[in-house]
């Protein structure tokens, strides 16, 4: 399966956005919402604007924003709306006045497994990047104990890495996350803001980060998983566009 995600910085434009990559690439059946604290939209509003379009919905919901009754009655809103898919994050800090005793994905997944009893899927996320990786990995299987679905990975800017990870996550349904990076300044606000390690050969270009996103889609479904396109700060056809010419290129070349 294939999921794009659209940032809701404007409700008319994700919904025109995600509207248009319906009708132009089928191929996408899912809609991955991300939620920004500090933009106008929030991922389970837009995701209650976007119930009709021919997707399945996912929203993030930050866990770290309400208390886990707050989020267990914003998650029955979705659920009416006809929601059945929920990714849990933690989610970064925004300032210092926060309370030191936050919900975190792991209560919430636990609270909201425990209240829909599979009438929603909850899903996780995993992230290589954000200690050291068996640490991680334990993590993971806390998030599973805990009652996820799944796992929505950050994105892989090494096909040998997300082998790697793959490898280890056998038996767990995951979206491995593809993402351009396209510049020196983008590349540098991924190693200094999620610990990116990059391979020798990675350019921050269109061109590279296409082929590179066509390279892991094929080891994606050697390993039976699914795929989510994160576009950002690319128009999301230009990138879909350049993505599915590397994946055509490379069939008519086996």
């Amino acid at each position: 399966m294939l999921s794009i995600e659209l940032v809701p910085r404007e409700l008319e434009q994700l919904l025109r956005e995600a509207e248009e990559i319906a009708a132009l690439y089928p191929q996408f059946t899912w809609l991955n919402i991300p939620d920004i604290k500090n933009l106008p939209v929030r991922s389970h509003d837009a995701a209650i604007s976007a119930r009709d379009l021919p997707f399945r919905i996912i929203p993030h919901v930050r866990a770290r924003d309400r208390s886990v009754e707050e989020t267990i009655a914003m998650c029955e809103q979705l659920r009416g709306a006809g929601i059945r898919d929920i990714l849990i994050v933690t989610g970064d800090r925004f300032g210092n006045n926060e309370a030191p005793d936050h919900a975190t994905s792991l209560t919430v997944l636990r609270a909201a497994t425990d209240h829909f009893g599979g009438e929603v899927r909850f899903w996780a996320a995993f992230d290589p990047y954000r200690s050291e990786l068996r640490a991680e990995l334990e993590y993971v299987r806390a998030k599973m104990e805990a009652g996820a679905a799944g796992l929505f990975t950050q994105p892989f800017f090494d096909v040998r890495f997300a082998e790697i990870c793959l490898d280890q996550l056998v038996g767990i349904e995951t979206f491995v996350g593809l993402s351009p990076v396209t510049s020196e300044k983008s590349r540098g606000y991924w190693e200094r803001t999620n610990r990116v390690v990059f391979p020798k050969e990675f350019v921050p270009t269109l061109e590279h980060c296409a082929r590179l996103a066509g390279d892991l889609l094929r080891m994606v479904e050697e390993h039976g998983q699914h795929a989510y396109l994160m576009p950002i700060r690319v128009e999301p056809k230009v990138y879909i566009e350049a993505v599915l010419s590397h994946v055509e290129a490379a069939r008519s070349v086996q």
